[in-house]
């Protein structure tokens, strides 16, 4: 079910951005980093969206937010978490 897929990746890129930074690796753009992790935080904890369809509508609203919390390229998951992140914009 992509509603569930998506909900738990989009929260792994939150808990791996908070990590990061957690342990003190910054990006250049960190201010917008920590900005979408709290706007998809917000919006997962307060809303279910427990169908396919709610979910889908999520994540096209906010594509722009989910790619931000991909990690940078020198990361060891960088390539892993893109396809998944090309692989769920694909599915809606």
């Amino acid at each position: 079910m992509f509603c569930k897929e998506a909900r738990l990746y989009i929260q792994k890129l939150i808990s791996l951005q908070q990590v990061i930074e957690q342990k003190g690796y910054r990006r250049i753009d960190q201010p917008t980093v920590v900005q979408a992790r709290k706007h998809l935080k917000k919006y997962l904890d307060y809303y279910h969206y427990d169908s396919d369809d709610q979910m889908r509508l999520f994540w096209a609203r906010n594509r722009p937010y989910i790619r931000t919390l991909v990690p940078c390229e020198n990361h060891p998951a960088y390539q892993k978490l893109l396809n998944e992140f090309i692989k769920m914009n694909q599915m809606i």
